[in-house]
């Protein structure tokens, strides 16, 4: 595997040639990210590539590395004055294996940050429009696309990865190594651009952005490299069409969720979870042991399973997960994403939770508690909690304020013992933005004289004495 300017070539005996542009890190106290303006690094791509490359036989460019805020070697015009050496030494590997087998199957691997198992198959055209119809816009031949392509897609989804065609990333910015292959760069002036462009009616290139599930070493990575080698055959054959070319995501749009948020507070794990009207979707947990773990994803109900929260006429909810988490020692990515996740593992979870309102009714936030169970990999969490649960968009500017009173069921100590009159029931503030008050007494109980806001609590009087309790608020993003 000889290295040159930090990068990795191995020689393949194949049509097929793999490259990983952003497979390098960024050096934190160089590059802070509290500097702002940074880019990250598509972590694990470079191993992955070296794994697939001595699995299928392929030739690969690795960058291991560069930061890509140094240089991004994604981009064309980039690559060619700060790096020129990368883009000699992939037009080496592509004419090698375009001058043995008579054309080439290039795959671009790059990072896509949500945890799901998903890749997206960008093909250098927006999907939906026609890129054959004029020449040759796409980055494939019409044949490819609608031979290899098609079996790459079904050997994922029979790995239980969710596969789309451009419906993310369809990597079509003119700058975009992918877009080498297609007619763009065909008489550009530049030498290195213009060997790689010459090659283009002969080679096949797609661009896969990965998911962290399938990065990070594992069963789902491993899944990925069986796909991949069950789609080896239609990747490195001379495509024949049988049909029309593939569209998009080959999947009907569903209708779009209803944002809510959940969150829980409880002794053994507490978390947050959040839907979306985009179809993005998040999952925070803490455990009691420390650290946290958490679920990003996109595209939420284009693929079976993943994160589900169903409600019911009544207020409560389920929320249902099982797949992959990343599960971080510390909140390190909050503060550094890139240096953050670079220190996360992967784990599988099961979730299964249940909300349910302290009171009945019509509003769109409620108060309730939280029970079930969290597996995260081999340890099962019983959650008994307290939560707070709201749908629809979010109610007035941040900050906004939250609070629950309980009251208790217990007698006061300034009324007569055991006197019916003097019990009381569970009473709740919930505010977002506009404050609500909602109470609930026995017929024979008291009222409360009144009630008003201090500072970042609330303080309220009982009518049975002069005794006064306060109850702290919590600001919520």
């Amino acid at each position: 595997m000889p290295t040159s300017a930090r990068l990795t070539v191995v020689p393949g005996d194949g049509p097929l040639v793999l490259v990983a542009p952003h497979g390098g890190r960024r050096d934190a106290e160089r590059r802070p990210w509290a500097g702002g303006h940074l880019r990250m690094n598509d972590l694990h791509t470079a191993s992955l590539t070296a794994e697939l490359a001595a699995l299928l036989g392929a030739g690969a460019l690795i960058n291991e590395k560069y930061d890509r805020n140094e240089v991004d070697l994604n981009r064309v015009s980039e690559a060619h004055q700060r790096a020129p050496w990368f883009l000699e030494r992939l037009a080496e590997l592509v004419d090698t294996a375009v001058r043995r087998h008579g054309r080439a199957t290039l795959l671009a691997l790059h990072g896509w940050n949500v945890v799901q198992p998903v890749v997206d198959l960008g093909l250098g055209c927006t999907p939906g429009e026609d890129p054959f119809a004029v020449g040759r816009a796409a980055a494939v031949s019409p044949a490819f696309a609608a031979s290899a392509l098609p079996r790459l897609v079904a050997a994922c989804r029979a790995h239980g990865i969710a596969a789309t065609v451009g419906a993310r990333y369809p990597a079509r910015h003119r700058e975009n190594l992918i877009q080498l292959f297609t007619p763009r760069y065909a008489e550009d002036g530049r030498p290195q651009v213009r060997a790689l462009a010459g090659l283009a009616p002969l080679v096949d290139a797609v661009q896969l952005e990965l998911g962290i599930a399938l990065r990070w070493p594992g069963t789902w990575r491993a899944r990925l490299v069986a796909a991949c080698a069950g789609a080896l055959p239609a990747l490195l054959a001379a495509p024949h069409p049988p049909g029309a070319p593939p569209s998009g995501s080959g999947a009907a749009e569903p209708a779009p969720p209803v944002p809510r948020r959940l969150e829980f507070a409880g002794a053994a794990l507490s978390g947050l979870v959040g839907l979306d009207a985009s179809r993005t979707g998040r999952l925070l947990l803490f455990p009691a042991g420390g650290g946290l773990v958490l679920f990003t994803g996109e595209r939420l109900g284009h693929a079976p399973g993943g994160l589900r929260v169903q409600p019911s006429a009544s207020g409560d909810l389920a929320l249902r997960y099982d797949g992959p988490l990343l599960r971080f020692p510390d909140t390190m990515p909050f503060l550094d994403l890139e240096t953050g996740l670079a220190r996360a593992e992967l784990l599988e979870g099961e979730i299964a939770l249940h909300f349910a309102p302290a009171h009945a009714h019509d509003g769109t936030a409620e108060f309730g508690t939280v029970t079930g169970s969290v597996a995260l990999g081999d340890v099962r969490h019983p959650v008994t909690a307290r939560g707070f649960a709201e749908d629809g968009a979010s109610a007035g500017p941040w900050p906004r304020l939250r609070a629950a009173l309980d009251l208790g069921d217990g007698a006061s100590p300034h009324s007569r013992s055991g006197s019916t009159a003097a019990r009381r029931t569970a009473s709740s503030v919930a505010t977002g933005g506009t404050s609500r008050w909602r109470r609930r007494t026995r017929r024979s109980a008291r009222p409360m004289r009144r009630w008003r806001t201090s500072g970042s609590s609330w303080s309220w009087w009982t009518a049975a004495g002069s005794a006064s309790r306060r109850a702290r608020s919590t600001v919520c993003p």
